[in-house]
């Protein structure tokens, strides 16, 4: 059985600086299974051909011609990393190809700036674009031979690597609703790993990736990931749920889904201690901790919903209070304790 750990190697930095990582550090170890010949793209047709019968894109003539053999060499560092990305155990050719695919779109953002020049960044990513549909089109005979050559070459072992993640954005709000990419390494080789990612009670599926399951390097839309659990005070806390991301051969990453929790900042007007016996005119203010803004909670007296927080509520008071407490009705928030039962 794989060993599991949450401590693992684990990057956590700005959503700007994790966007500006290299998905495929240059660094990396090469395999000794990487072939020579690592990119294949079509040889029988032109790019601007390709580019409307494969995509239904325009590539200009004119802007192929002046650049084509400047972009066939900007690539190929990237197909000599996909080769070693193909020459890994554990990796798939269409993973390897989209990996790929992902870096050379970058390098087009790079070497034309979408600000600053629009439309020579268009122009490129449809380039890169053509180049990687044949490359796609043409890699799973490399794959299969590179293949053979790691089994033939592997020398079993019960070690177990590790892998360094980091997720785009790094830190996901709870109200996030846009798409989610993880990323992952060989924390040896800092060659791409191949993993699957899955969440607690939930089932996650993309439209991005080839098997419509959440795979490291492939977009997916984030769910939701707070759940209810209890707490010292005999309430509830709202946490992130836990985010696995496994591997075979790899230590196995369980940890919580990197994301800030709000809190419900609270305070009721009377005071407590200002209450008086028999019926009281109450409000209980309730607060993001984040924004600042209104949060709607129920009140509770006890056992007994009386309210709503930010509104007039009666609350009637007995021979003892008892504990005042406020709960969102919506699963966004921990439970917080207004003003513990009197004794």
């Amino acid at each position: 059985m794989m060993k599991t750990t949450a401590c693992a190697v684990i990057l956590f930095a700005s959503a700007a600086f994790a966007q500006q990582r290299d998905i495929f550090p240059s660094d990396y170890k090469a395999s000794p299974c990487a072939t020579e010949t690592s990119c294949e793209s079509f040889t029988d047709m032109n790019y601007p051909q390709a580019a409307l019968k494969f995509l239904l894109r325009t590539l200009e003539v004119a802007w192929d011609e002046q650049h084509h053999d400047d972009l066939n060499a900007m690539v190929q560092p990237y197909c000599i990393k996909r080769a070693t990305c193909m020459g890994t155990a554990g990796n798939v050719w269409w993973f390897c190809n989209d990996v790929f695919a992902q870096e050379i779109r970058a390098a087009c953002d790079r070497k034309f700036p979408q600000k600053a020049q629009p439309h020579d960044n268009e122009q490129c990513r449809t380039w890169v674009d053509v180049f990687a549909t044949g490359v796609d089109q043409y890699g799973k005979t490399a794959w299969e031979t590179e293949q053979r050559c790691v089994k033939m070459t592997t020398t079993p072992s019960t070690a177990v690597r590790k892998m360094v993640w980091w997720s785009v954005p790094s830190v996901i709000p709870v109200d996030y609703k846009g798409s989610v990419q993880i990323f992952a390494y060989d924390s040896e080789t800092h060659v791409p790993v191949q993993a699957n990612i899955s969440f607690e009670d939930q089932i996650i599926y993309t439209q991005d990736s080839p098997t419509g399951k959440t795979i490291t390097y492939y977009q997916f839309k984030w769910p939701r990931f707070l759940v209810r659990v209890p707490n010292a005070e005999g309430h509830t806390n709202m946490v992130p749920t836990t985010m696995t991301i496994a591997a075979a051969g790899y230590e196995t990453i369980h940890l919580p889904v990197p994301t800030v929790v709000p809190k419900i900042i609270v305070s009721m007007s009377p005071p407590a201690d200002k209450l008086r016996r028999g019926k009281n005119a109450v409000t209980v203010t309730a607060t993001d901790s984040i924004t600042g803004k209104p949060v709607e909670a129920q009140v509770y007296f006890g056992e007994a919903t009386i309210g709503f927080t930010n509104q007039l509520i009666e609350m009637t008071v007995g021979q003892k209070r008892p504990e005042i407490w406020v709960r969102s009705p919506f699963d966004a928030y921990s439970d917080v304790v207004v003003a513990p039962a009197q004794k």
